[in-house]
């Protein structure tokens, strides 16, 4: 079988925008088009080409001005399986996180990179006039397709677009010969381990559980969107299109590390 490549950013701190620019050359689209296609692929400007074509895309990317590097999709680094955390406690020289019943100490100079993300999912629906209608209507298309809708068809309103809610995630990795992905979901934190900083806004707490981990971590990697919560810019142009473009992210940020 073929080998398959890939042409990544070297660069961190890379231009989103530079990176844009140049693809909207390349593939000939428009510049938000472009601009969508960098969101959905962090640190990736090609996948899944041949040798030849990956080649002389990454050449074009170099004489543009993009600092990258040619890779085979078999050298990506992918991260470790995730185990989720319910409650991190600082201590002077390191750490100790909860995972179910599981107690466990980590060394802040075992931290090799601090990620976080927001993306933006369906919130359950809470009406239960709405709930009810949705599962009569599911109940009529399961067991008599040819009735029509509940409430008939004439003057029925368009549905209202799904709201949305916005979900906020963290990641502590750690190397050595047993390297760990800590998951930290925002909203499902005991925060008592910050001490007497801990607020009553969950999001203002994973903020600072990120910020001291941080500083105390000193010199770990961070990726873009967590320097932006730190220094408490707006969610909204940092915000990920999807779970999917956040942990390619962390492909691209594990390789590069390498």
């Amino acid at each position: 079988m073929t080998d398959l490549y890939c042409v990544l950013h070297k660069d961190p701190g890379y231009s989103r925008e530079g990176a844009a620019a140049f693809l909207a050359g390349e593939r000939r689209m428009e510049l938000p088009e472009a601009a969508a296609a960098v969101r959905a692929a962090p640190g990736f400007l090609l996948e899944n080409a041949p040798l030849d074509k990956a080649s002389a895309f990454n050449f074009r990317a170099s004489a543009y001005g993009l600092e990258t590097i040619l890779l085979s999709h078999k050298d990506l680094k992918d991260p470790p399986p995730a185990v989720t955390v319910s409650k991190i406690e600082l201590r002077t020289e390191g750490f100790y996180y909860a995972h179910g019943s599981v107690k466990e100490r980590v060394p802040f100079e075992a931290v090799r990179l601090l990620t976080a993300c927001a993306f933006d999912i369906e919130a359950p629906a809470k009406d239960p006039a709405v709930m009810e209608a949705g599962l009569m209507d599911s109940l009529r298309v399961r067991y008599f397709p040819f009735a029509p809708p509940i409430g008939g068809k004439r003057n029925k309103p368009a549905p209202p677009p799904p709201a949305k809610e916005t979900v906020f995630l963290a990641d502590i990795f750690t190397g050595g010969q047993a390297p760990l992905r800590l998951h930290i979901p925002c909203d499902e934190q005991d925060y008592s381990g910050i001490g007497p900083q801990k607020s009553v806004a969950s999001l203002e707490n994973f903020r600072l559980l990120l910020e001291q981990l941080s500083a105390r971590a000193f010199g770990t990697r961070r990726n873009s969107f967590l320097e932006g919560l730190l220094n408490k810019k707006p969610i909204g142009p940092i915000k990920y299109p999807s779970e999917e473009a956040y942990e390619k992210e962390l492909v691209w940020l594990l390789t590069i590390r390498q």
